[in-house]
């Protein structure tokens, strides 16, 4: 009994995981109504559920993992190219930083346009998996699978996904949070009083349009990095696992541990490869950055005033917060859909 128990904890973290990174492992066969799969999983048992436990789990996520992030923003932003270098004032490094940020604003000055990330996190799950499963479960309808491989189609599908995320959703997310974050940097003109305000200074001088600045870079960013993560991802578990057994037995599924390293190898892959867009993406987002035309002259500018390695700026805060990131929101999500579904009662389950 003890057995079964610890082998149905194992698939339903397998599940979880495979979710939260690469959710077209969980779609159902063909033919299966996605309600009525979901239903009989180990997991929660509605879109409804699923989606409030995405939200609330990735809230709880970047209340841990934010300062993380607003230091490779601010370090990122320490470019001889921008208006506000601070020249010997600037943060020297990610330690100094922190303890800059501390020291003038306390700790929560490292949460400074936090509030944006966990107003968008559940719009910005929903676009990002209800798109790679959609076109997941239409390429599996075509075919597509058979013909180009899973890995191929994974990439193409996770790539689409990051895309019309990073368009829809992630763009004002970082818009409003980059710009809140270069206004707290050393050069910083402190003009927006908290993120209404800010909001609305950006609404009065560019209207719409200001909330899609470095939209390009984003995008190309936002579909890179799920294109690799989904194909890394999906690579290191069928790497973990090994074929199937000779009368066709699947083989058996991750175990938490291996699962949160394939998710923090992947990630932290990602988060190498797309830093120097990442870079481009926050200074076109920051408040002087509406003095690039478009992100090849951002790149330009930024590698002529400061070298090649400037673009790599903040890559350290970054990949930290990966690692943090995949095994807060494996864990989270179990728990919180688990949650949910005893607060409403759909524990229940029919076959």
């Amino acid at each position: 009994m003890a057995s079964r128990t610890r082998r149905r904890g194992r698939k339903r973290k397998e599940r979880v995981a495979a979710l939260v990174l690469e959710p077209g492992l969980v779609l159902p066969p063909r033919g299966r109504d996605v309600f009525s799969f979901w239903k009989n999983q180990d997991m929660p048992n509605s879109l409804a559920s699923a989606t409030a436990a995405g939200w609330v789990a990735g809230t709880l996520e970047i209340s841990v993992t934010f300062p993380f992030e607003y230091i490779k923003t601010q370090m990122q932003l320490q470019q001889e190219a921008s208006a506000l270098f601070a020249g010997k004032d600037r943060f020297r490094s990610p330690f100094h930083c922190a303890a800059a940020t501390v020291r003038e604003r306390g700790v929560l000055g490292l949460y400074r346009g936090g509030l944006s990330w966990a107003i968008f996190g559940g719009p910005r799950s929903a676009v990002r998996f209800g798109t790679f499963e959609t076109l997941t479960a239409a390429s599996q309808r075509r075919g597509m699978h058979q013909r180009l491989g899973t890995p191929t189609a994974d990439t193409i599908n996770g790539f689409a996904a990051g895309m019309a995320e990073a368009a829809l959703c992630q763009t004002p997310n970082q818009v409003i949070a980059i710009k809140m974050i270069h206004d707290q940097s050393p050069r910083g003109p402190r003009q927006y009083e908290g993120l209404v305000h800010c909001v609305a200074c950006i609404w009065r001088a560019e209207g719409v349009a200001g909330y899609f600045q470095g939209v390009g870079p984003a995008v190309t960013k936002g579909a890179a990095t799920n294109a690799i993560r989904f194909l890394g991802f999906g690579q290191l578990k069928r790497l973990a696992q090994g074929p199937a057994g000779a009368d066709g037995t699947p083989p058996p599924p991750l175990a938490t541990w291996q699962a949160m390293l394939c998710g923090g190898i992947a990630g932290a892959v990602s988060a190498v490869a797309t830093q120097p867009i990442d870079t481009v993406k926050a200074n076109m987002m920051g408040i002087d950055g509406g003095r690039y035309r478009s992100a090849f002259h951002c790149t330009a500018e930024l590698v002529r005033a400061g070298g090649l390695r400037v673009l790599m700026n903040g890559v350290g805060p970054r990949v930290c917060r990966v690692f943090i990131e995949v095994g807060l929101q494996f864990s989270l999500y179990e728990y919180v859909g688990r949650a949910l579904d005893r607060a409403f009662g759909s524990s229940s389950k029919t076959n």
